[in-house]
């Protein structure tokens, strides 16, 4: 394991090298989607809230399988009694057809085979089935990062090599019945097991990760899928992009890069006027989670710096300038979200500008803030994911 900071350290792994740093640090030190949702659908059955996913077990205090909602004042769990989520690290969320979908690394969710990817109606959990299989995990080490819905279908990304039966090579089209490949002329998918997000900029999905080529064709670490076809972006990044957003009009990405196209760029970087420009002098480590706060964009990732002032792991860009969030948090952000007025931040930090949060907490603009309850603070192992519905 490499150290926090450097490209190495990748969003999507998480799911099991971050997992080693948990055991090895009491404040220990990827998607991803974060990361990474970029849709939001008000028809959704499952209830309202703020929605968590990662490796913890307990939130506020209360037992969750790994997933969790909060609805202003409580943690709750989808589901009731035990096996009640998934059984293992979920690592995106985002929500398609009225359903909160959710993927990770699972292979089963309130007691449903579902292999990596499954549904919740507000009800039940249910699969992700074509006619060939279910889900996409096929392995131990297969695991879902990212989740887009785009032109009605669900995009889901990750590592794995088939869906539902289907050889997608770590990108796959879910269209509420089938799975299916996104091919190119020289091949299907991407040619390494590293897409880390997933966005929907100007008619296209935006596809970020750790790849060389995507369809066959050569695409550093992103493309684009428009019309059924691939292209790209520029001649994209020297280091993975780890998380995607859209700003002001302009694709944002951030990630374990130096450089974007031939622009020297400090780990972010935007694609406006059909090329890549800078954000000030960016950040001096990798960027983890992007969102949209009132009108500024939030980084949150495993830099101390950003716009060559302190920022801990967590900064905003107005457009012109970086600002720090008070003292930010005190690890690795790994998750931003907004719900109910505030910015939320999960990761794995136990504290927030000196408050006891426990690995996700809440900033309404000048001070942070636990998501407690009556039974506890916070979760009891890393937050990868947060989404609200």
């Amino acid at each position: 394991m490499s150290a926090v900071g450097t490209p190495r350290l990748r969003r999507g792994l998480s799911v099991f090298a971050l997992a080693a740093i948990c055991a090895a640090s009491a404040a220990p030190g990827q998607p991803v989607s974060a990361a990474a949702a970029v849709y939001q659908d008000t028809r959704a059955a499952a209830a309202p809230g703020l929605y968590a996913g990662g490796t913890f077990t307990r939130a506020g205090g209360a037992s969750v399988d790994h997933l969790a909602t909060w609805n202003g004042s409580v943690w709750s769990m989808p589901g009731v009694g035990s096996g009640a989520g998934p059984d293992g690290s979920v690592t995106a969320l985002t929500v398609y057809d009225g359903d909160l979908i959710a993927g990770g690394s699972f292979l089963t969710a309130g007691g449903v085979r579902v292999n990596g990817i499954a549904r919740w109606d507000g009800s039940t959990w249910s699969p992700l089935t074509g006619s060939s299989g279910t889900g996409v995990m096929t392995t131990s080490l297969d695991f879902v990062n990212a989740l887009a819905v785009f032109e009605g279908d669900l995009f889901v990304g990750g590592q794995f090599r088939t869906a539902g039966g289907v050889t997608v090579n770590h990108i796959a089209r879910w269209d509420g019945a089938e799975w299916w490949p996104l091919t190119g002329p020289g091949g299907t998918g991407v040619d390494v097991p590293s897409v880390w997000d997933l966005a929907v900029h100007d008619g296209a999905l935006i596809v970020g990760g750790g790849f060389s080529q995507a369809g066959g064709a050569a695409a550093n670490r992103i493309a684009r899928w428009r019309d059924g076809a691939w292209s790209t972006l520029g001649t994209g990044f020297n280091g993975d992009v780890l998380a995607l957003a859209v700003h002001d009009g302009a694709l944002v990405a951030t990630g374990g890069f130096t450089q974007a196209g031939s622009t020297a760029a400090g780990y972010v970087a935007q694609w406006r006027g059909g090329a890549w420009t800078t954000l000030g002098a960016g950040l001096n480590a990798e960027g983890r989670a992007l969102t949209v706060f009132g009108a500024a964009l939030v980084v949150g990732g495993t830099f101390t710096e950003a716009g060559g002032a302190a920022a801990n792991y967590v900064a905003r860009w107005d457009g012109s300038r970086w600002s720090a969030l008070g003292a930010g948090t005190e690890d690795i952000v790994l998750a931003l979200a907004v719900h109910a007025g505030r910015l939320i931040v999960g990761g794995f930090f136990t504290g927030a500008g000196g408050v006891a949060v426990n690995h996700v907490a809440g900033w309404n603009g000048s001070a942070w803030s636990a998501l407690g309850g009556p039974a506890g603070v916070g979760t009891d192992a890393g937050v990868y994911v947060l989404h609200t519905v």
